[in-house]
């Protein structure tokens, strides 16, 4: 007995219309060779930078939830980025640009030919707005780039002395949840 039972009938109906097949092969096979050649620079870059903030985004609430066990949780990045709080902590301020990573991280992973634009950017450029007041950056993942080490400062949980200071210093701040 073969592994694959009936490939000569299959071979046969269809050997009439081998050029057609042929043709619609060629084409489909171009547009498969587009997409492999699409520069995956910006792609992996961006992949990183998600990565890296999970990485901070489980860390954080290991310590500021007591939750022990987050990976075993299997909870998505965003479901994450969602406990984060949105009033009275640095966390709050990066929340809406650690969501929009996320956003922009889907879109460009269930679409091979999505570009990121500056006005794509929201909240992660108010944030480097704050943090890195001046800088220009040429491209939007070098911004994501630049957005990535303070949406990760601002999630480290300081030691207890230190988290009584910052918690009075943003004891004032508001982010919208929307």
């Amino acid at each position: 007995m073969r592994d694959i039972e009936g490939i000569e009938k299959v071979v046969a109906r269809l050997k009439p219309h081998w050029a057609e097949i042929e043709t619609h092969f060629h084409i489909e096979n171009q547009h498969f060779i587009a997409l492999m050649e699409r520069p995956h620079d910006v792609l992996g870059r961006l992949l990183k930078c998600h990565l890296i903030v999970e990485h901070y985004l489980d860390r954080f609430l290991k310590e500021h939830y007591g939750i022990e066990e987050v990976e075993e949780a299997r909870l998505g990045f965003l479901n994450k980025a969602m406990l984060l709080p949105s009033k009275a902590s640095s966390a709050a301020v990066v929340r809406p640009g650690i969501i929009k990573l996320n956003a922009l991280r889907n879109r460009c992973g269930h679409n091979l030919t999505e570009e990121i634009l500056f006005a794509d950017l929201g909240p992660i450029s108010q944030v480097l707005e704050i943090a890195r007041s001046g800088a220009r950056f040429a491209t939007p993942i070098e911004a994501i780039e630049a957005f990535t080490p303070v949406a990760c400062t601002w999630l480290i949980i300081a030691p207890h002395d230190l988290q009584e200071l910052f918690m009075d210093a943003f004891s004032e701040v508001r982010v919208s949840t929307s």
